[in-house]
């Protein structure tokens, strides 16, 4: 099921956290967002077919692996589990974090690397 809930400022100022990977405030019920990332499934599938989808994908591990394998030749500690193309790194000085919009919570930042996003 869905649905939609239209609450007066009042309240939701009363829900309001601040999330520091989010760099932000969560103002959704339990953290829920919004419905246009099945839209742009559905539209991706359309478009391209799950073999243009598991290219993205494939493209994804290969560019994650390649951010690893190069924090790690720099001498900063991350990580990569082998089916992710998330990279879990040590958290890099605040200009940086800044620059490049890095997700960070506490002493770790992550990167999620994405299709639309190359190597050049």
């Amino acid at each position: 099921r869905s649905g939609v809930t239209i609450c007066r400022k009042k309240n939701i100022e009363k829900v309001s956290k601040t999330v520091e990977y989010l760099n932000s405030v969560d103002t959704t019920i339990m953290g829920s967002r919004n419905g246009h990332a099945p839209i742009f499934l559905w539209y991706s599938l359309q478009k391209g077919g799950i073999e243009e989808i598991q290219k993205k994908v494939k493209m994804c591990h290969a560019n994650a692996r390649l951010l690893y394998n190069m924090l790690k030749d720099r001498g900063v500690k991350a990580f990569l589990n082998e089916r992710s193309t998330t990279v879990v790194l040590q958290r890099p000085p605040q200009d940086f974090v800044k620059h490049w919009q890095l997700a960070c919570e506490g002493d770790i930042a992550h990167v999620v690397v994405m299709p639309n996003v190359t190597v050049q």
